[in-house]
């Protein structure tokens, strides 16, 4: 009888954290984000009721930030990206925090 196999520990070797960030997995990340923006906006523009509208800015601020984080991330942290593919995901990233700024105006105080 022969004696058991050793632990083999981790399933197979470490992946780099540069492969996490392939382009489908910035642009579902973004996806995500954007989802969460809208639907803030959503809630929003048809509700006037003080804990649904700071379920809206909690939607609308997280959703804009995770999008423009992940952006920022594919962007900088990418190395499957052309040059072209980074300027363009930075721009992005500005353009959805300004739009979050804007729709934060637009919702207001309560």
């Amino acid at each position: 009888m022969q004696p058991p196999q050793p632990y083999p520990g981790a399933y197979g070797p470490a992946r780099p954290v540069e492969s996490y960030l392939s382009k489908r997995m910035v642009f579902a990340l973004n996806a995500v984000g954007v989802f969460g923006w809208w639907l803030g906006g959503v809630l929003a523009a048809f509700s006037r009721d003080a804990n649904v509208l700071n379920l809206a800015r909690f939607l609308v601020v997280s959703g804009g930030a995770m999008a423009a984080f992940f952006s920022v991330g594919g962007a900088l942290g990418s190395k499957r990206t052309t040059d072209m593919q980074n300027i363009g995901l930075l721009v992005w990233a500005g353009l959805v925090l300004t739009a979050t700024v804007a729709l934060l105006t637009f919702m207001g105080r309560p």
